[in-house]
């Protein structure tokens, strides 16, 4: 008790200690001129602002002057170029680049789902019927709902069987460390 009273002083004192040598620069260290080492103008808190970055506008079909011969199917989207300059960088631009150089052109639809949808096989009625007496195996290669009842049933099954696993071999450990 009387060391756990001591370590409290200490910490205590080295508290007051920092704080006063932190104190010291602008109170009572001084120069040759008699002024004190720091003031608080000294003190500043460096630039965390971001540099001003500005995109350019990537205009529609509409605002683009592009012949209307050129790929109809790309009406309503945003169109995209593609190209190399002479470095050899990949450019991407909302204005075709300069004359003799490749590009390719890409409409880009700003309101479509770039998210696949997940693919569910369709269920015949017959074999419904059949296979709901006895549990068929689920082939990995199928995607089928991956919210169904029976699978969350089955993944909250396997983690209770996961956490009594781990509980007993928790138990084992303490009492191997134990003996």
């Amino acid at each position: 008790m009387d060391s756990e009273i001591l370590m409290k002083l200490f910490a205590k004192l080295m508290i007051a200690v920092l704080f006063i040598a932190m104190l010291l620069p602008f109170t009572i260290l001084k120069d040759d001129s008699g002024r004190t080492l720091m003031s608080l103008s000294d003190i500043s808190l460096p630039d965390f602002s971001m540099p001003d970055f500005s995109m350019p506008d990537m205009p529609k079909i509409s605002d683009a002057k592009i012949p209307a011969t050129l790929d109809q199917d790309l009406g309503g989207k945003d169109i995209i170029y593609k190209w190399y300059d002479n470095n050899g960088n990949i450019q991407f631009t909302s204005e075709p680049p300069p004359e003799g150089i490749e590009y390719t052109r890409k409409g880009f639809d700003p309101d479509t789902n770039v998210i696949q949808a997940v693919n569910v096989a369709p269920k015949d009625s017959a074999s419904d019927e059949s296979s709901s007496s006895k549990e068929k195996p689920v082939d990995p290669g199928e995607v089928g709902n991956p919210y169904s009842q029976d699978r969350i049933k089955k993944l909250y099954e396997d983690a209770k069987k996961i956490e009594e696993l781990l509980q007993q071999r928790s138990q084992d450990h303490e009492s191997l460390i134990n003996q």
